[in-house]
């Protein structure tokens, strides 16, 4: 009897669920169907175990549980998914413009969300909440709703750490070998690298300060003026911890404070579900294998300039295998029997078949963690935003190889399918990084599960959160302890120099002063 009461409370404990079911607010603001598939999963899972949940978001959940309802958030999709396609024909813009073009976006996101009707008649519903889940994507006006509601709030981020997200928790991001997500750099930076790496996240934290941050300060102000704390007091004091969609396995190893949990892979499938018959069929009458190609769910590929598209199939024209290309129009008309086009395609599932030989992505994480998850090799064709840096960790590991879309041409994609297909070296790199990703204690959804529950279980885990985070800019960096060692050490410095110059004083006019007192006696004599 014993024994069982023991281990059921282990499955208890490690199994996600909680003693009780609570009210959760899960808000996916951002109308990237990406960033949704993520949230959605967790909210999905939160409600099988129990939990009533709502979910604000811009896209509905298909065959949710009964216990898990949709708020639908009235967002213009259009907009952002013209915004993430300009960079097609954009390519040459500098970073600091992107990321400029990103933080204005992101604040009309932001002001969208807080204004849209469904959202207001939340706020004014008298509902209580015990949690809220929170989309940390440039939208910390947000963070007032859980004050709002006065419930401790989760952040949840769909890629890895960025500086916008280290500030909520107290995450330290040491420049020397944490490269900025806009530069495409290792973790093993030279001089001059590093030089870039400190300049350019100089110039993205004055953006923050002086070009995001007081929008979304007034946008607070604004939705919230009754608000018990302020923006800045939300930002340092209300999170009570981080799910982050990454996993030191597949991502460059670096410092976390305790409430920054990696989830990185929850979201992909444990049980491979069937694949619809006519993508079986493909794949398995494919003698030489199949190469998967998907540019993700926020890019159009016929936005793509014609050059470019006709140096992709002029490609894969020259390799064995054939290619299942993730299209969003009719206006590819391929031979059916090397290509299979689809404006759908169930990713996950696809490159978990043994004969699915390479994935050629955008390298965005979640396709990038699909592909190591199933041990498929990648050539990737980087865009925007974090998917430079998942490429530059793919090629520093050797899990494949990047081809910058402003270089991208017959030749350069031809190389890189010939040398990543060719090369057995690809396959077995990221076979072995597909075993490090799945030797996890716990399977990354029910570590998120599980911390969800923590916190629900500690009135908001304050007891995790770090002391950096009353600390101001001098403090934390220990600057005024290290100028009043310089100064000490400068007045030490001019103290000994000063007794030095006395001393030399008082040494060369010693025998001056005993050589005119003998002078003096012999006279007298």
């Amino acid at each position: 009897m014993r024994s069982l009461v023991l281990c059921t409370a282990f499955v208890a404990l490690f199994s996600g669920n909680c003693v009780y079911s609570a009210k959760i607010l899960g808000v996916f603001p951002t109308p990237s169907k990406s960033h949704w598939i993520l949230g959605s999963a967790l909210m999905r899972e939160l409600a099988l175990d129990g939990h009533e949940v709502t979910d604000v978001s811009p896209f509905k959940l298909p065959n949710a549980p009964t216990n898990y309802r949709h708020v639908e958030l009235e967002t213009d999709k259009e907009l952002f998914n013209n915004m993430v396609n300009k960079l097609f024909n954009n390519h040459n813009v500098n970073p600091i413009q992107k990321m400029v073009t990103l933080y204005t976006e992101v604040n009309y996101f932001s002001n969208s969300t807080l204004s849209s009707p469904n959202v207001q008649k939340l706020l004014h519903s008298g509902e209580k909440f015990d949690l809220l889940i929170l989309e940390i994507f440039l939208d910390h006006a947000l963070l007032g709703i859980a004050d709002h509601f006065g419930c401790p709030v989760i952040g949840m981020t769909t890629h890895g750490v960025l500086d916008w997200i280290n500030v909520l928790v107290g995450t330290p991001q040491p420049l020397s070998y944490v490269p900025h997500v806009h530069l495409g750099l290792t973790d093993r930076m030279n001089f001059w690298q590093r030089f870039g790496n400190v300049m350019f996240d100089v110039l993205d934290k004055a953006l923050l300060a002086y070009y995001f941050h007081p929008v979304q300060e007034k946008l607070y102000r604004e939705a919230f003026p009754n608000a018990g704390r302020s923006l800045d007091e939300m930002m340092k004091h209300s999170v009570s911890a981080v799910l982050v969609n990454s996993h030191f396995s597949i991502s460059f190893p670096r410092p976390y404070v305790p409430n920054m949990i990696e989830i990185g892979g929850f979201h992909v499938n444990r049980k491979v579900n069937p694949l619809p018959e006519n993508i079986r069929t493909f794949i398995e009458n494919s003698p030489n294998g199949v190469i998967y190609f998907s540019m993700g769910s926020n890019l159009r590929p016929s936005a793509m300039e014609a050059r470019k598209r006709d140096a992709l199939l002029n490609a894969f024209a020259k390799v064995n295998q054939s290619v299942i290309w993730k299209w969003n129009d009719d206006s590819l008309k391929l031979d059916p029997s090397k290509f299979l086009i689809s404006d759908w395609l169930p990713q996950d599932d696809i490159l978990a078949h043994p004969n699915v030989k390479l994935f050629v992505t955008h390298g965005g994480l979640l396709s990038c963690t699909e592909s190591i998850h199933h041990g498929k090799p990648i050539v990737g064709i980087p865009i925007f935003g974090d998917q430079q840096l998942n490429m530059a960790r793919v090629e520093q590991s050797g899990w494949g190889l990047r081809v910058n879309y402003v270089d991208l041409d017959e030749e350069t994609f031809s190389n890189a399918l010939t040398e990543v297909l060719g090369n057995a070296k690809y396959s077995q790199n990221v076979e072995a990084a597909s075993r490090r990703l799945r030797d996890q204690p716990l399977p990354p959804m029910d570590m998120a599960k599980y911390w969800v529950n923590y916190v629900l279980r500690h009135d908001g885990a304050k007891h995790l959160r770090s002391p950096a985070q009353h600390l101001n800019f001098v403090q934390y960096n220990n600057l005024d302890v290290y100028g009043l060692v310089a100064l000490v050490c400068a007045l030490l410095i001019f103290a000994v120099k000063r007794l030095v110059q006395i001393l030399c004083s008082c040494f060369r006019s010693a025998p001056q002063t005993s050589q005119r007192g003998g002078k003096g006696k012999k006279k007298k004599n």
